[in-house]
């Protein structure tokens, strides 16, 4: 090799090395930059979902207020029909009344002349009883002339007697006087009779026209009355008539009104609609984003080179194959069994809030995971947490500072402070527990209770227990 071989040998190495070293340096500059915009992504994808809860919840708002609106222009509809019909009541009740009033004067006309009339009849009957009294007189009188009568014809019998022959003309005249003043002596007696039946009659009528005096003169006030009555009646149904009519009046004001606010209340409701129908083409969008840029996260850190989350993958590829050996060690030591590990039904342990559930492994997982979780929290002072969760984002064990035991009441306190325990089936949470990729990394905001978020990257590998996928190791670093 000649002097100047060499020296573009050398030349070609130093290029090529200097080469290597820009390409990594471009790498790692991809990476970093795809990372922020990842999280900006993220960022504003949490912000969006912000807004279409509260659009969501806005647009819901709106339905049940155009619904009540419904209701209530429906019940204007029936308190106008209501009022009309009561306004046709009143109106009927109104002339109803004006006739009841002509009938009860009527009836007190009649009832007047009821009692004039009764109270002639009382004159008449005491001057027909007076009569009896004066007919009663003289049959009395005529009872002396008949006892008178028959004596004389007694005396004049005798005297006809003692005459002999010539008296028996007289004799014969005077049995007929006898005989006359017998008959009407009977007469008299019978007239007498009637006279008594008469006047107890007569006593009867007097003492009944009394009492139908007294009567008809109560029904007559009693008329009377109910004709006050029914004239202050009149008047209240007229007053009601009038008020009715009022609110008929305000009643189609606010027909007015409630068609106004209905018709405002469903161009408000189509347009919250439209706006839940646009964020969630934006949320589509987003996701998209979303994905291209954790998919160039990804693509960066399978380069071989080392970018800034080169240290939190190994930690997370690591602790993954850690709990996978432990697992199927101690399934083949029969000390946990596989059905019991990919236990699915999740009991919620009762006075929790947020809920936690418990799962058959749970004891097991509880004993062994922190060996493996805890050291790769501690490996590094940005990340906040390290844990493993099943395909359904159950997280049974969390670190320790985040498996505090509940405190009543507190939810706030309870979401940040006792996350262990709980199902994470959010977009994040899910993705991870599917994922079986050798790593993913997302970025997303941290719930923390009380509207607190944390921008966070989180790194997960899959666990796989004897072939079967269990779920992944979760790893979430601040930036």
């Amino acid at each position: 090799m000649t002097d100047e071989t060499a020296v573009e040998s050398q030349t070609t190495m130093r290029e090529n090395k200097t080469s290597g070293i820009q390409v990594e340096d471009v790498i790692q500059k991809i990476a970093i930059d795809a990372g922020d915009i990842v999280i900006e992504i993220a960022d504003v994808a949490g912000n969006i979902e912000d807004i279409t809860a509260r659009i969501n919840k806005q647009t819901d708002s709106f339905n049940l207020v155009r619904e009540a609106s419904a209701a209530m222009a429906q019940v204007k509809n029936d308190i106008a029909m209501a009022t009309q019909t009561s306004l046709e009541v009143a109106e009927q009740a109104n002339t109803d009344v004006s006739q009841s009033r002509e009938k009860v004067e009527v009836s007190l006309g009649n009832i007047q002349t009821l009692v004039d009339f009764v109270r002639q009849v009382e004159g008449r009957l005491i001057g027909l009883n007076g009569a009896l009294e004066e007919v009663r007189d003289v049959s009395g009188v005529i009872q002396k002339i008949a006892s008178q009568t028959n004596l004389l014809a007694l005396n004049a019998t005798i005297e006809a007697a003692r005459a002999g022959d010539a008296g028996k003309g007289f004799a014969v005249v005077a049995g007929e006087v006898k005989n006359l003043a017998e008959q009407t002596a009977k007469a008299t007696e019978q007239i007498d009779q009637t006279l008594e039946e008469l006047g107890s009659q007569v006593e009867l009528l007097m003492s009944e026209s009394v009492s139908g005096v007294e009567s008809a003169a109560q029904a007559q006030a009693g008329t009377k009355d109910i004709g006050d009555a029914i004239n202050l009646v009149g008047s209240a149904i007229a007053k009601v008539d009038g008020e009715l009519a009022n609110i008929n009046h305000a009643a189609s004001a606010i027909d007015a009104h409630v068609d106004g606010v209905v018709t405002q209340l469903e161009e408000m409701s189509l347009r919250a609609e439209e706006n839940r129908t646009d964020l969630s083409g934006c949320n589509e969008r987003i996701s998209k984003l979303r994905d291209f840029g954790a998919d160039l996260i990804q693509l960066t850190n399978q380069l071989g080179v080392e970018t800034v989350d080169t240290f939190y993958i190994n930690q997370v590829v690591s602790g993954a194959q850690k709990v996978s050996q432990l697992l199927e060690e101690a399934v083949e030591r029969g000390e946990l069994r596989m059905e019991a590990l990919f236990d699915r039904e999740y009991r919620q342990i009762e006075g929790t809030n947020p809920p936690q559930y418990s799962i058959q492994s749970l004891d097991f997982l509880d004993q062994h995971l922190p060996d493996i979780q805890e050291p790769i929290q501690a490996s590094d002072n940005k990340i906040v947490f390290a844990a493993c969760v099943d395909v359904n984002g159950y997280l049974p064990v969390h670190n320790l500072n985040f498996s505090q035991a509940q405190r009543p009441g507190e939810i706030d306190w309870n979401t940040a402070n006792c996350r262990n325990r709980m199902i994470f089936n959010d977009r994040v949470g899910l993705a991870a527990g599917k994922n079986e990729k050798p790593f993913l990394v997302q970025a997303y905001r941290r719930d923390m209770g009380g509207g607190n978020y944390v921008m966070m990257k989180d790194v997960t590998a899959p666990i796989f227990v004897k072939g079967k996928h269990w779920g992944g190791m979760r790893t979430g670093y601040k930036l």
